[in-house]
């Protein structure tokens, strides 16, 4: 059976399934808050079982960027050598990673005392290619949403400064750049439901393992 690993902030967390320590944003509280009854909720649940493959690793961090070189950024080292185990490596790694630095306003480009988001994202490629030469690696472009019973609400397409269209701009290039395939979720148009603008309650995460679905269908995955 395939091995799926996952790099992702606190959308893809569930308390059981990260790294210890880890910080959880879909504790038991939140998990009742958001209406997922099981695992088998999350976004990734569905997607791995859709592909006939098990969990190997869930290497999400709530609150982590994908930009900095220092622990919880996506692009560290102890996360990147963190996606397999010592018993394991994945075949697939899907990457879900970036809604923090959209929402945080990160530079898109490194200057001399910051580490821009497109350097960072490069880096996460070519360490995931040197340290699981054999997984192939699935990014996906960041979607919008919606808040659950409020359809007056508008999300904020310039959440802190710079658009989200310019960080799956910079996703979209990387991918190609680093010979990775993209799951381009933005494209689909669909917006999970959240409770707070962020966070998928259990419709929402249904809404995100269906777009993975379509996107790994369109790239002959499933």
């Amino acid at each position: 059976m395939k091995l799926v690993s996952i790099l992702g902030d606190s959308v893809s967390t569930f308390q059981g399934y990260n790294p210890r320590g880890y910080s959880v944003f879909y504790d038991a509280s939140m998990q009742r808050v958001n209406g997922l009854s099981s695992v088998s909720d999350t976004w990734w649940d569905r997607v791995i079982r859709s592909m006939n493959a098990r969990l190997c690793v869930n290497n999400s961090y709530s609150g982590s960027r994908v930009t900095g070189d220092c622990f919880p950024s996506a692009a560290c080292e102890e996360r990147l050598q963190n996606l397999g185990t010592k018993e394991a490596q994945p075949d697939y790694i899907l990457i879900y990673a970036g809604f923090n630095d959209f929402a945080g306003g990160a530079e898109l480009i490194s200057s001399l005392d910051t580490y821009g988001f497109e350097d960072s994202y490069d880096q996460v490629l070519r360490t995931i290619r040197q340290t699981c030469p054999s997984a192939r690696t699935v990014c996906a472009t960041l979607m919008r949403t919606r808040v659950k019973g409020d359809p007056g609400w508008k999300f904020p397409e310039y959440w802190a400064g710079i658009g989200l269209e310019d960080y799956n701009n910079v996703i979209r290039w990387t991918v190609q750049e680093n010979h990775c395939d993209l799951a381009d979720l933005a494209r689909t148009g669909v917006r999970y439901e959240t409770l707070d603008g962020a966070h998928p309650t259990a419709k929402g995460h249904l809404e995100i393992a269906e777009s993975w679905i379509k996107c790994m269908t369109d790239l002959g995955i499933l």
